[in-house]
């Protein structure tokens, strides 16, 4: 079974429809998909992003259309045994949404958008605040404008006049900008840390012990626990999960231990920007927060895409971040490694990405290498990595290292010498610091070498 139902029109200018699946057992109760399932949302247009299930409940997509009229969506499943597709339809000319949006995007940005995409003349926007005054005309073909230009802390009203219609007026306030944090942070040694806000999951915040992580950090010497907080805009401080982080930053502050927020961008949505700006703003109930983003940009279907599109988006995504949070906030971008992955700025915007960053982090899991890992070989692809990531940059800026210390497959955890010499070979060829990938995955001995080697 799968409903929808209009979402709204977000403020990139599309209309947006929720789309849910659910499954029934052979007596009509509801079931969970079976583990390995798989649902397929595939639009007559426009475009189907799917879902976590925790954001929504289950297997869900939206879809997202820039023009008005009927819409189509094929929804069909892989759970083990052949199920039947299923279709929806709609019409978004009979949607009762609001058609034209303004809302703050961080404390230096402001996204206007409106429904359908206009085709034809121009949109006329007057911001007002006190007795200033701003004009601008946004030339069709558009659905949307975002005004870089406001200040923090400030309320403006926004009058949009779209060709032939009445002006709509909004009253929007910027938020101030959040508490700046330092690429110190990002000094020595540091670990990456997920959860899942799930209690169900094997990695659920229930099973988080932020007494026991931060004893684990001490004794490692960890200057930082590189927490994740997003996937899209699905923001993973749940409310359930809410306490056990907070209890984890607050106990980490007072520690002097650096706490980083790991976001992991899926677009350049209006949603998908502003979850991380409200990881970069968050706070406990105590007044403290994250000290710098690290901001993970990877290809393919899980992540920011692929293709020209994906490059597209990897290129505007620290852009629009940036241009978000000014130019105060310390934003690490998390790179694929050009060296290990083979690549270059044609093929991954290294430069474009570089131009926005506060410094650059390549994910050098030295186990991908074909050859045998020893400490050498370690040192050897940890100094190519450096030289081909500045190289594909296009500038100098700090490298903070991303590293292996998980059991992963095939080649498994690396052996304690390498972790050695991987943070002795990062020192000595410059980085600022290092951050090993990751906890959860990361058996004791590699725990005990981190332990004996200093940063």
């Amino acid at each position: 079974m799968v409903d929808g139902r209009p979402l709204d029109v977000d403020p990139d200018g599309n209309a947006r429809w929720l789309l849910r699946a659910h499954f029934l057992d052979a007596q009509g109760a509801p079931t969970e998909l079976l583990s390995g399932g798989d649902v397929a949302f595939v639009p007559s247009r426009g475009s189907a992003q799917w879902q976590t299930r925790l954001r929504f409940g289950g297997p869900a997509a939206i879809v997202s259309v820039d023009r008005d009229g009927p819409l189509a969506v094929k929804v069909s499943a892989a759970v083990g045994a052949r199920v039947p597709p299923v279709s929806l339809v709609t019409d978004t000319t009979i949607w009762t949404v609001p058609r034209v949006v303004a809302r703050p995007l961080g404390p230096h940005e402001v996204a206007l958008g409106w429904f359908p995409r206009i085709d034809a003349g121009s949109v006329r926007i007057v911001r007002s605040s006190g007795s200033s005054q701003v004009v601008s005309s946004v030339a069709a073909p558009c659905s949307g404008f975002r005004d870089t230009s406001v200040t923090p802390g400030t309320s403006y009203r926004y009058a949009i006049g779209l060709p032939g219609r009445d002006a709509v007026a909004f009253d929007v306030a910027t938020p101030r900008e959040p508490d700046s944090g330092s690429l110190e942070a990002f000094s020595g040694k540091g670990m990456w840390l997920s959860f899942s806000p799930s209690s169900l999951d094997a990695d659920g915040y229930d099973k988080l012990d932020p007494a026991a992580t931060l004893a684990q950090a001490r004794a490692a010497g960890l200057h930082s626990i590189v927490l994740r907080t997003t996937y899209g805009p699905f923001e993973e401080i749940a409310p359930a999960a809410k306490a056990t982080i907070d209890a984890l930053i607050d106990g980490a502050t007072a520690r002097r231990i650096a706490m980083i927020a790991w976001t992991v961008p899926r677009s350049t949505s209006f949603e998908d920007v502003a979850a991380e700006v409200d990881a970069a703003s968050y706070t406990t109930p105590a007044g403290n927060g994250f000290d710098a983003l690290a901001v993970d940009l990877e290809r393919g279907d899980y992540f920011l895409g692929s293709g020209s599109s994906g490059y597209a988006a990897l290129a505007s995504y620290m852009r629009e971040l940036r241009a978000a949070l000014g130019p105060n906030y310390p934003l690490v971008a998390t790179v694929e490694d050009p060296n290990l992955e083979h690549l270059s700025r044609a093929a991954y915007p290294y430069d474009a990405i570089a131009a926005s960053a506060d410094a650059l982090q390549p994910m050098i899991y030295w186990r991908m290498a074909s050859t045998a890992a020893t400490p050498q070989s370690v040192r050897a692809v940890i100094r190519a990595s450096f030289d081909a990531t500045l190289r594909e940059a296009g500038r100098r800026l700090p490298i903070v290292a991303g590293l292996q210390s998980g059991d992963y497959p095939p080649r498994g955890a690396p052996q304690p010498d390498e972790i050695i010499a991987s943070v002795r070979a990062a020192r000595e060829y410059g980085a600022f610091g290092v951050t090993f990938f990751d906890w959860s995955a990361t058996p004791s001995g590699v725990w005990k070498a981190l332990a004996q080697t200093p940063w």
